[in-house]
């Protein structure tokens, strides 16, 4: 590693480098002089990695509240982006020190914010979302039969799936953050201050975008999660179109983070927020959250 960090311009003029082991990303990320953020990663992933830092730039053209792409660059044995650092915490650290209202606050600045990120369409992006989705699900169905779980819940969210699949017909095709929740939320001084890690972005249904709220938000802060969904809809008018879609959307992570949480010795972790998702929805005959009409 040393090695690498010596092959970097930015590094070798730094006055302080700091590492962040802090998430799930393979990625090694280094805060220089609190100005900068360095994300190294294998040559094997460049292309992804190319198109994110590309898409991080254009979005600079819809929020300033995402990082500065500043430098991409491929190594020999290694490839690197600069970005501009946000300072301040994570919001699955700083928000339980904030009044509720602060916490809504800054829920509802994110969520413009997200808004405004899914006004980006890609006019090179070609994408069937319904059958895309469709397929993928499919696929994480398959692997959840095989899991040692209670045959009712496999049962319901196939079931549910089947009946509602449908509403992803004629969805619009926007960027996706697609890791949204608090973890890569800054909160500085109180305040949003930015989103970051965009290394899962993908292309999409915007509306898939907060499918994670009932799993990794509400359980850290239900004001902060309530401000998210009225903030995204400041400009727009939020309706049963839009609850429908973040329950099915709900229900095919609820999947996915099992198949996921069992491959890595996670299951257990996992179950518990699923349980807390169907605790919200009534097993899914209701489509607006518990945690929203608290």
């Amino acid at each position: 590693m040393e090695t690498w960090l010596k092959k970097i311009p930015l590094v070798l003029e730094s006055e302080n480098v700091k590492q962040i082991k802090k998430g799930y990303s393979s990625d090694i990320k280094y805060i220089i002089d609190e100005k900068f953020l360095i994300r190294i990663f294998k040559n094997e992933s460049e292309r992804r990695r190319r198109e994110e830092f590309n898409t991080i730039k254009q979005l600079g053209n819809y929020s300033e509240y995402v990082p500065k792409a500043i430098t991409y660059q491929m190594e020999e044995d290694f490839s690197y982006m600069v970005l501009s650092y946000f300072a301040g915490e994570d919001g699955e650290s700083a928000l339980s020190s904030l009044t509720k209202n602060a916490q809504y606050d800054a829920g509802f600045r994110a969520g413009n914010e997200l808004y405004k990120l899914h006004q980006y369409k890609d006019p090179n992006v070609n994408l069937d979302w319904y059958s895309h989705k469709k397929e993928k699900t499919k696929r994480y169905f398959q692997e959840l039969e095989q899991l040692k779980i209670d045959k009712k819940l496999k049962t319901l969210c196939l079931d549910y799936f089947i009946k509602n699949e449908s509403l992803m017909k004629r969805r619009p095709t926007t960027f996706q953050h697609d890791d949204f929740h608090p973890a890569n939320i800054i909160i500085e001084n109180g305040k949003f201050a930015g989103i970051i890690d965009f290394q899962r972005m993908d292309w999409g249904d915007p509306i898939h975008d907060l499918h994670k709220l009932g799993f990794f938000s509400s359980p850290i802060s239900i004001p902060f999660t309530q401000g998210i969904v009225d903030g995204y809809h400041l400009h727009t008018k939020l309706s049963t179109d839009f609850w429908e879609l973040y329950t099915l959307y709900s229900v095919i992570h609820l999947v996915s983070s099992l198949v996921w949480g069992t491959k890595r010795g996670m299951q257990e972790k996992m179950m518990m927020y699923a349980m807390n998702v169907l605790k919200d929805h009534d097993n899914f005959t209701r489509i607006i959250p518990r945690w929203y009409q608290t």
